[in-house]
């Protein structure tokens, strides 16, 4: 717990998310009490502020997440080298390549091409809806989980719905939204647990 007081010395904000007034609380620059069990509700309308704000950085959505990757509109599924090709593979996944007007494989799956992450010069399409023929000769209707995200964000989870799931105002949960997007480097900290950059 140290290093948290040592780097509030060095200029970084602590936010405690917890119901309770508890004694970590006292040591933080700010305190969230959503009610318990809401947290989710609390963190997708931070999202959906964070989005709608274009506070978040495309090129790390495209390289680091599954965001870009594409969803057929019939079934909900990714979609999938068996989809595109007889003999494609089920771990194989795609995303749009706008410049090119069709799909590309995405790296780094199991079933790709490629082992890496690198896009080599494609920026996959984060929004869209696209045709792709399928093996079967069919045309089914893709959108990239970015874009299904966002739509959801947008009619589900904004502060003002948020506030009256968690308790917590919709100005509070913009301040932490606009805050945690506008940091150097932010950590998600769970008791003391598993973390996530």
């Amino acid at each position: 717990a140290h290093f948290l007081t040592e780097a509030r010395y060095g200029g970084a904000k602590v936010i405690n998310i917890a119901p309770d007034y508890s004694p970590s609380t006292v040591h933080a620059d700010g305190w969230l009490n959503p009610r318990p069990g809401t947290d989710t509700a609390l963190a997708l309308a931070a999202v959906q502020v964070i989005v709608a704000e274009n506070r978040h950085d495309e090129a790390y959505l495209r390289s680091q997440t599954d965001l870009p990757l594409l969803v057929r509109s019939d079934d909900g599924r990714f979609l999938r080298g068996a989809d595109v090709r007889r003999d494609g593979s089920e771990e194989a996944f795609y995303a749009w390549d706008p410049r090119a007007g069709a799909i590309a494989e995405a790296p780094g799956a199991r079933g790709a091409s490629a082992t890496t992450l690198d896009w080599g010069g494609i920026e996959p399409a984060l929004r869209g809806r696209f045709r792709v023929r399928l093996a079967d000769g069919h045309e089914v209707e893709v959108r990239p989980v970015f874009d299904l995200l966002v739509e959801r964000l947008n009619a589900d989870s904004t502060p003002e719905q948020a506030a009256a799931i968690t308790g917590v105002s919709a100005e509070s949960i913009r301040r932490f939204a606009r805050d945690f997007a506008g940091a150097d480097a932010a950590l998600i900290l769970s008791q003391y647990g598993a973390c996530k950059f």
